[in-house]
């Protein structure tokens, strides 16, 4: 069976893009659990692939969870202007938000997230060698769980300031493109 959709105005193009973020968070076989997030200090670009954890379409957020100090934090802390990409083969569908990375650490988010949090989503914040760092032997990286909020536990949350969505199709591709997560502000782009 073909996977088909329609995308009569902007409204529906504003509503699948939410939609599809939403599914995302909830469930961990959608294309849009994971997402791709592009930093960049000076010349140097990282581009890494990040699970999608949280999302606020008032406000226009996406979020995810880090170690306080992976490459994500330190990039995001000299420039916190990030791009995230996501994509879904089966709905031929691409959205991209760029917009400013905001760092929550050792804070009342941070609490609330952890309360809810599972034991073993937790024991990622407790390893003995910090990420990134070289070691030997994988074996040398070991995880012990302790009772209270781990420092190294970090929500980062992207404030949505521009959004392009791309839609693939042999009928023809559509493209849109909204500011400051504004139903509004959509407009159509030359794919």
């Amino acid at each position: 069976m073909t996977y088909v959709m329609k995308f009569d105005n902007l409204d529906d193009v504003y509503s699948n893009i939410w939609s599809s973020i939403s599914r995302g968070v909830n469930d961990r076989h959608s294309d849009f659990h994971t997402f791709s997030l592009a930093t960049s200090i000076k010349d140097d670009i990282n581009n890494r692939t990040v699970v999608l954890r949280g999302h606020n379409q008032e406000l226009g957020k996406v979020i995810f969870h880090t170690h306080a100090s992976s490459e994500k934090i330190k990039d995001i802390s000299v420039n916190p202007k990030v791009e995230c990409m996501f994509y879904s083969k089966k709905n031929k569908t691409q959205i991209r938000f760029k917009g400013k990375a905001i760092i929550n650490q050792n804070n009342e988010v941070c609490m609330k997230k952890w309360s809810s949090m599972s034991d073993q989503s937790k024991l990622c914040y407790f390893q003995n060698i910090d990420p990134g760092l070289k070691i030997i032997d994988p074996k040398e990286v070991n995880q012990k769980l302790g009772n209270e909020l781990s420092k190294d536990f970090s929500i980062i949350e992207v404030d949505i300031e521009k959004t392009d969505w791309l839609y693939l199709s042999h009928e023809g591709h559509l493209r849109a493109i909204f500011i400051n997560n504004q139903k509004d502000s959509g407009y159509w782009v030359a794919p």
